[in-house]
């Protein structure tokens, strides 16, 4: 839900021709997990991808559209507001749901009293 939620703020704040917003990894096993640490990758275990709570998202490539910096913004104002952690992994920025956010956990959008 909350990646959904922060790739609809990305398109409409995005500069027009903008393409959608890339998560370039999402859920990973153990397995996967380990390979990407033999080919150097900085893949710890435990790992948050391997249960679902984290997602690797595109940023460099979003620079020929001049919107990458529109992407940060909106994932450094959800980490300034306690819902998730990021970390700038160069072409990709980790982020994580932060454990015990209640909203951002959500799978399904709370409905409105009387629906």
């Amino acid at each position: 839900m909350l990646l959904n939620q922060i790739a609809q703020e990305f398109a409409a704040v995005a500069p027009r021709g903008t393409p959608p917003m890339w998560v370039t990894s999402l859920t990973r096993s153990v397995e996967h997990q380990c390979h990407l640490r033999s080919l150097g990758y900085a893949a710890l275990l435990p790992s948050a991808h391997c249960v679902g709570y984290a997602a690797d998202l595109e940023m460099t490539w979003f620079r020929r559209f001049n919107a990458d910096k529109v992407l940060q913004a909106l994932l450094l104002h959800r980490q300034g507001m306690g819902e998730l952690n990021v970390i700038d992994e160069g072409q990709a920025w980790h982020v994580c749901v932060r454990p015990g956010v209640g909203r951002a956990l959500r799978l399904v959008p709370q409905q409105p009293a009387g629906i």
